[in-house]
């Protein structure tokens, strides 16, 4: 009987462009475009949020930029951790507190 491997979970962070390109707000091209400028500009010491750089370019309107971001953190996903081993009962104690 071939045994099985269960890959642990990994958490991949989500940025908000590709937030916004999973709804089909933005192209591909769109996106890869505000992240060429937005790590240029990063690459020369100045700071922007993706969102402003969609605005700049005009691929979204403002007010659809925030409320997008108002949904990109209201729905970030919770995962729960499972444990795959049994946890020891024993009690931790810190050694200063050991009597």
């Amino acid at each position: 009987m071939p045994t099985t491997t269960v890959q642990p979970a990994t958490l991949e962070p989500v940025r908000f462009g590709e937030f916004l390109l999973h709804r089909n707000l933005i192209s591909d091209e769109q996106w890869l475009a505000a992240l060429a400028e937005h790590w240029s500009l990063a690459a020369v010491g100045k700071r922007s949020r993706i969102g402003n750089t969609i605005i700049e370019h005009g691929f979204l309107a403002p007010e659809v930029v925030e409320r997008e971001a108002r949904a990109f953190h209201d729905e970030i996903d919770v995962v729960e951790i499972i444990e795959t081993a049994p946890r020891s009962e024993r009690v931790t104690i810190p050694s200063p507190y050991r009597s």
